[in-house]
């Protein structure tokens, strides 16, 4: 149950913490357990990992740093306005986490009993590294690899930094090291359920593998491309054939958007969650989304939603594209899940502070919008619960991203793929109870005057949307430097219903393009200079705490 496994991550951080605190007749150092009283039992590891799992990503993530989301204001890094920082948590709190990691390998090594008692706590520990050392990759590109825990003696507090290359190699041997040694997903205990499996590390090593191998192809950061793409391509396949994940479709026609609130809790196509129980650890997502605080779609994102009946672009002659007169119609006709994840003017839905509501078009009216559209993904029902007291989990990894990095890396490597990979991947997403969109074929494709890659790239960002992924793919696609320049935009405004109901706010001058669309930010405001944006500034402070991290990423 979810419950016991929560109240033992707590217990177990309570009891890291207490454990720091205390002081014996030694007068042991404040940050260390004490290893003569620690390190006896299974049950000592288990708690050890524990701790690791609360500080794994959560509704934080998002996607207003790019050009499918925007919040209540511009953001400077999607604007590339922002400046370096003098700290960063995406620093800090990962090597707090990697040491907690190196402690619990570094004490395995001289346990004095079975071995096979902790192993699998231990494989745990290493995919938490290989987990945290992925979050800083992806971030600040080159950092110091450090395998053992380290006091305020230890020669790495003053380490360089190592390449982006070792550092991908590292994560992806962490994981191959300890992918086997973890229970799958069908064989967890129902105590044990949100713990880490062999799916979660194998779907870990191919989203690692996928943007390695992309970045090198794009970027050239090494000239290896394809075989990283192909431990991608296994990893992924490993997860698909292992019959341990299926789509969620428990809910009819309402699964997509079921799924990332409560009913969605221990899900069939969840393979890693950040969990959550009420009264015990809580989030205030419901309130956020119903605000209007976080994750507001942009036209880009709207457009990129296929006709349902045809499967092709809005943009293409004979679509079925219904136009933007009345504000249903750009909605009519469309791949479902749109309507899953856009909370469409005049929808009934059920909101966690009033109930049962009608969504109102104009900005003001919860949920607030500066472009017009409104988020419903993410949004929970629950009514009547505390700002800070939804109780639903956060989806890390699911199983329609490691079908989306099978087609992905397959195209990639081989610049194409077959009609039976895609059916294995993409058209089985496409297939979800609900969604039920035309197949992609390579004759489709072609019949239409499309192109593969562009279609492959659309699903990933539909059924990803606002979760997180969107900057990512466009550095690692080096497609940024003009995506994110754009001007954003939201709704089509004039001559359209929505200036006839006046549904702008004070906030919003209506600034329209030449085609009426709204203009939210406009692309003189938006900057992006390559190769400076791809990259992020390291923490100035530690720079100046340990100079041989120097010299910063390009163009910082």
């Amino acid at each position: 149950m979810k419950k016991i496994y929560l109240i033992s991550i707590f217990v177990a951080m309570v009891m890291m913490v207490s454990m720091n605190a205390c002081q014996d007749i030694n007068l042991l150092p404040k940050n260390e357990l004490a290893d003569d009283l620690f390190w006896k039992s299974p049950e000592d590891y288990m708690k050890a990992v524990n701790s690791l799992y609360n500080s794994m990503e959560s509704f934080d993530a998002r996607d207003t740093d790019s050009d499918i989301s925007y919040g209540l204001n511009e953001n400077s890094t999607s604007n590339g306005t922002y400046i370096a920082a003098n700290t960063d948590g995406a620093w800090n709190d990962r090597f707090s986490d990697l040491r907690q990691c190196n402690r619990i390998i570094e004490a395995s090594k001289t346990y004095a009993k079975d071995f096979s008692e902790i192993e699998r706590y231990v494989a745990e520990a290493h995919f938490f590294r290989a987990y945290n050392y992925w979050r800083l990759m992806k971030r600040f590109t080159d950092v110091p690899i450090i395998k053992v825990p380290l006091n305020v003696d230890s020669p790495e507090l003053y380490a360089k930094r190592d390449s982006q290359k070792d550092v991908e190699d590292f994560i992806l041997s962490d994981l191959e090291e300890c992918y086997s040694k973890l229970p799958k997903k069908s064989e967890l205990k129902s105590d044990e359920k949100g713990r880490v499996t062999q799916g979660a590390a194998l779907a870990l090593k191919a989203r690692v593998a996928l943007y390695s191998g992309t970045w090198a192809k794009y970027h050239k950061h090494r000239d290896d491309y394809k075989q990283l793409l192909d431990q991608a391509i296994t990893a992924a396949e490993l997860v698909r054939v292992s019959g341990e994940y299926q789509l969620f479709e428990s809910e009819g026609d309402d699964s997509y958007r079921q799924l990332f609130i409560d009913k969605g809790d221990n899900a069939n196509e969840a393979i890693l969650d950040n969990r959550y129980e009420k009264d015990i650890r809580m989030h205030s997502t419901s309130h956020s989304v119903f605000y209007g605080w976080r994750d507001i779609p942009t036209k880009k994102m709207a457009d990129m939603y296929l006709c349902k009946s045809t499967g092709l672009p809005i943009e293409v002659n004979g679509s079925g594209f219904k136009g933007y007169e009345t504000i249903k119609d750009e909605f009519e006709n469309r791949d479902p899940r749109m309507s899953q994840t856009f909370l469409i003017p005049g929808t009934e839905y059920i909101n966690v502070e009033f109930g049962n509501a009608v969504c109102n078009p104009k900005f003001n009216i919860r949920p607030e919008t500066r472009t017009g559209y409104k988020s419903w993904k993410f949004m929970g029902e629950i009514v009547g619960i505390g700002i800070n007291s939804s109780a639903y989990d956060y989806h890390i990894i699911r199983y329609p991203e490691v079908l989306l990095i099978l087609a992905e890396a397959t195209f990639e490597k081989e610049e194409k793929i077959s009609n039976e990979v895609l059916k294995n991947t993409i058209n089985v997403i496409r297939g979800r109870k609900g969604v039920e969109m035309p197949p992609l074929t390579n004759e489709f494709v072609n019949a239409n005057g499309l192109d593969m890659l562009t279609e492959i790239r659309r699903e990933r960002t539909v059924e990803l949307a606002f979760e997180g992924f969107r900057r990512d793919d466009l550095r690692r696609w080096k497609t940024a430097e003009t995506e994110l320049k754009q001007a954003i935009r939201g709704i089509k405004y004039k001559g359209t219903e929505y200036e006839e109901l006046e549904v702008l706010n004070d906030n919003n001058p209506g600034s329209v393009d030449a085609d009426g669309f709204l203009i939210v930010e406009p692309a003189a405001n938006r900057f992006f200079t390559a190769p400076k944006h791809y990259y992020y500034s390291l923490p100035l402070d530690e720079t100046i705490k340990n100079s041989n991290l120097l010299p910063n990423n390009p163009g910082w």
